[in-house]
């Protein structure tokens, strides 16, 4: 089937946007702790690290993501594999940590998962694609099995139980999709790890690019409302899904890479929530958004035209949800 002309021109405007937005914006992104290790252990270890407190605004996601991987050194994963008390990690290296609801405990308590993964498969990445299954249409069910193969962990050394109490902060790190989550954090992981381009690292080619899902949480989610992506209501795993559906009509082996330049028109500020406040004019979507249209009228959208938008490392960066 034949695009129509408006889904050839989301199309168009998508691939300016990914073209657009590269690897000179990643200090606006956690993924940008990732070009500082050379070796895709620690890549992996740094990336679910990352991807986990991808949640609250993007300075205080900079300063506290660094504040965990600082004590780890430079060999992230070789220094998890020592450490024999998580606990005293917490109280000694992560003294005073504190991620919105998340404080050292909860830290200590994702790098003994981590740890877990890692000593349970041999490496992160087995941990992962050995929970895939080719026969399914997304990684919903890979994710599903993973949260429940760390529910089986021992928690013991880190909690003095065998088990997370359920509504315990630390299980926030560990959404499942089979509950509604869209498991953005998760998604935005898989991501990292999965694809292979000029951004994403392509460590785990165990796991096709078609299956992944779209990282959606609320900006993004208004991201994708305004040009049609979705019309659905709530950022949950159903939207995600529809997302991804929408986006793999442009591409179907690889829908997802259009993920990090969409987010940065929310977190650069040109979509905002408000619709009043956001910078229409400067957005390479623009054309085919009709939200946008709407705003600025017909007469000063072709004053602009195609090429105008915003210079990649513009401010402000805006907060990123915490819903999953």
């Amino acid at each position: 089937m034949h695009p129509s002309p408006r889904e050839s021109l989301l199309r168009d405007r998508l691939e300016e946007l990914y073209r657009t937005y590269g690897p000179e914006t990643t200090s606006s992104d956690p993924i940008v702790f990732l070009s500082r290790y050379e070796s895709d252990e620690d890549r992996e270890v740094v990336g679910w690290i990352a991807s986990a407190f991808a949640y609250g605004r993007v300075e205080t996601i900079q300063d506290n993501v660094g504040r965990i991987l600082e004590p780890l050194g430079r060999h992230p994963a070789q220094t998890l594999d020592r450490i024999a008390d998580f606990s005293e990690f917490a109280r000694e290296s992560l003294s005073g940590f504190r991620h919105r609801f998340h404080g050292a405990q909860d830290a200590a308590l994702l790098l003994f998962v981590i740890a877990r993964a890692r000593s349970n498969a041999g490496s992160i990445r087995r941990f992962f694609e050995e929970a895939f299954r080719p026969e399914e249409r997304d990684i919903g069910g890979l994710l599903s099995r993973v949260v429940a193969r760390i529910a089986t962990f021992d928690f013991r050394p880190i909690l003095g139980r065998r088990r997370i109490p359920s509504g315990a902060p630390a299980q926030f790190f560990f959404p499942d999709p089979t509950r509604g989550s869209a498991c953005k954090r998760w998604n935005l992981y898989l991501r990292w790890m999965v694809r292979r381009d000029r951004l994403d690292y392509g460590l785990w080619p165990g796991i096709p690019t078609d299956r992944l899902v779209m990282p959606t949480d609320t900006p993004t989610h208004l991201v994708a409302r305004r040009p049609g992506l979705t019309r659905r209501k709530s950022a949950d795993w159903k939207t995600a899904r529809e997302i991804t559906d929408r986006l793999a009509r442009f591409d179907p082996t690889d829908p997802v890479r259009f993920d990090y330049a969409l987010c940065r028109i929310g977190i650069f500020g040109v979509c905002r929530p408000e619709l009043y406040r956001s910078r229409c004019g400067e957005c390479l979507a623009l054309e085919a958004c009709p939200a946008g249209r709407r705003r600025i009228g017909s007469s000063v959208h072709r004053s602009i035209g195609p090429s105008v938008h915003l210079p990649p490392t513009s401010p402000p960066l805006t907060e990123l949800s915490t819903k999953d």
